[in-house]
């Protein structure tokens, strides 16, 4: 399945230089893996495991976890950039208003 019949069947469309990897895992289970294309080799940014039986097909099981990844993910850029604002908090404090 290409990345265009992903999105197609529900999957989110993700930034330039991100995709998919669905691998097999054990325990009948899939791993839907987010990663980044690097120059040579690819690097994990995030996964979730998903139970294709738990679904009406197989395509289905890997729409959603693909939808679950991109949400964690998403989730987790949030945080790191209200942590990257709020770094010009960082430092002490001085009641008095000193240095």
């Amino acid at each position: 399945m290409s990345m265009a019949e992903l999105v197609a069947a529900g999957a989110p469309e993700l930034p330039e230089g991100h995709f998919y990897r669905v691998r097999e895992s054990s325990n009948a289970l899939l791993k839907v893996e987010l990663r980044r294309q690097g120059r040579w080799l690819s690097a994990l940014v995030d996964d979730v495991y998903v139970r294709p039986g738990s679904y009406e097909t197989p395509e289905a099981a890997v729409v959603a976890a693909c939808k679950r990844v991109f949400e964690d993910w998403e989730a987790r850029q949030a945080d790191c950039a209200a942590f990257r604002a709020s770094r010009s908090l960082l430092g002490d404090h001085d009641p008095r208003g000193g240095k």
